[in-house]
């Protein structure tokens, strides 16, 4: 993604959104997005997408993305989880689980 407005398109018409916002020097940034990929793979229901702040600094600033990596959950256009720089992989898989019941 390389915009704010491609952002806010995807959150709009998709149930249930991982963002990423990450920095392109940031080695935590490329680990956690590995992570967070091998975690999506085996839920179709997660839309995950990144942002390199970067390329849209104003998306870090209508999200107050203070630091890298920061994850944001939005469930039907509303943020209901939020993350940064320190992930906790089991209470994000928790917090994904529980929303996919949702979806259900």
């Amino acid at each position: 993604m390389k915009s704010l407005n491609e952002i806010n398109q995807v959150i709009e018409n998709e149930p249930l959104v991982l963002l990423i916002i990450k920095t392109g020097q940031c080695g935590v940034c490329e680990s956690v997005e590995a992570k967070v990929s091998l975690m999506l793979e085996s839920r179709p229901s997660v839309n995950g997408i990144y942002v390199y702040m970067e390329d849209a600094p104003d998306v870090a600033s209508a999200y107050l993305a203070l630091t890298a990596p920061t994850l944001l959950l939005f469930y039907e256009e509303k943020e209901v989880y939020r993350i940064a720089r320190f992930v906790r992989f089991d209470e994000l898989d928790h917090v994904l689980s529980q929303y996919e019941e949702l979806l259900k």
